[in-house]
């Protein structure tokens, strides 16, 4: 049985079964503890600016798989399939497929990507028509040992660190940085959403509501936002992994150590301030050489790929 899951809205026994699916069968998993429960259930109540639906499938009352459907705006949609280890090859991952692909055809979707890290992912993506597209390199830093010495951006930038809403100050600059990830790569040649004020409000408030407000850090030049990084943050205290949010640089700004700066200063503040936290995982395209040498030089070291399959409808 196949069920769609309002998680804004649905009880929690439902959002414990999604939670459990996705603890064993996420292909992003880094080899950690799954996220606490309750962390999870703040996610899925808090969807912020993206149009997500979630279907829940279930073999003799218990939970065997999921799949995710999210439009971001623009043309760039992410569908995902997962099922748990022991009810796979009962043609489950095949059901969930096609319910994404229903509600793909009923939005007037005419692509969506997901992505595998397995043999076994790269098959079932295979059998369904989808075809292998841009890779994403998941890297981790070892944030305790890492040698993080303070950052020295250029005359006349300043850096500035906060956490949650972005100062009304800045907000308009911050958005317009935001928007420079438009020619980051993406896969199947999606087109990135414009961002706009008011998604980045109503990004702002999904993740307060989760009680994990964005840590932020900005170079400023001119009183322009000229690069920005993201942190993740749990505000509980027990989550030892935290991930990046997107890391921006606008073009004329580019190729001056901005995104190194502002990736140095983010690490050290999340360091000082949060001794409990262990390590810091990221996800960059492949072709990114860019982002990858700031990366490595910070102490990222690379765990695994995911690599993109496009289904075209």
């Amino acid at each position: 049985m196949i069920e769609e899951v309002d998680g804004r809205t649905a009880p929690v026994r439902q959002l414990a079964a999604v939670h459990l699916v996705e603890s064993e069968a996420d292909p992003h998993d880094l080899g950690e503890p799954p996220r606490p429960l309750d962390e999870a259930i703040a996610s899925y109540r808090n969807p912020g600016t993206a149009n997500r639906r979630r279907w829940l499938a279930s073999e003799h009352a218990e939970p065997a798989g999921a799949a995710v459907f999210t439009r971001y705006g623009g043309s760039l949609v992410i569908g995902y399939a997962m099922v748990r280890p022991s009810f796979r090859r009962r043609g489950i991952g095949r059901a969930l497929f096609e319910t994404l692909v229903a509600a793909a055809r009923a939005d007037g979707v005419r692509s969506f990507y997901g992505e595998h890290a397995s043999r076994e992912g790269a098959a079932f993506a295979r059998a369904m028509g989808a075809v292998d597209d841009q890779r994403h390199v998941v890297s981790v830093l070892d944030l305790r040992n890492a040698a993080l010495p303070e950052p020295t951006p250029p005359a006349g930038v300043e850096l500035r660190s906060w956490a949650g809403a972005t100062p009304d100050e800045l907000l308009e600059s911050l958005v317009r940085a935001r928007n420079a990830m438009a020619d980051a790569p993406v896969p199947g040649c999606l087109d990135m959403p414009v961002w706009t004020i008011d998604e980045q409000r109503r990004d702002e408030e999904r993740f307060i509501g989760r009680a994990m407000p964005q840590h932020v850090t900005v170079a400023i030049e001119h009183g322009e936002v000229v690069s920005l990084t993201g942190l993740r943050v749990p505000e509980a205290i027990g989550t030892t992994l935290v991930h990046t949010d997107d890391t921006a640089t606008v073009p004329h700004a580019r190729r001056r150590g901005l995104a190194r700066a502002v990736k140095l200063a983010s690490l050290r503040r999340l360091r000082a301030e949060r001794p409990d936290i262990e390590r810091v995982a990221t996800q960059n395209a492949a072709q990114n050489a860019a982002i990858l040498a700031v990366n490595g030089e910070l102490g990222f070291v690379p765990r695994f790929t995911l690599t993109s399959a496009v289904v075209t409808l």
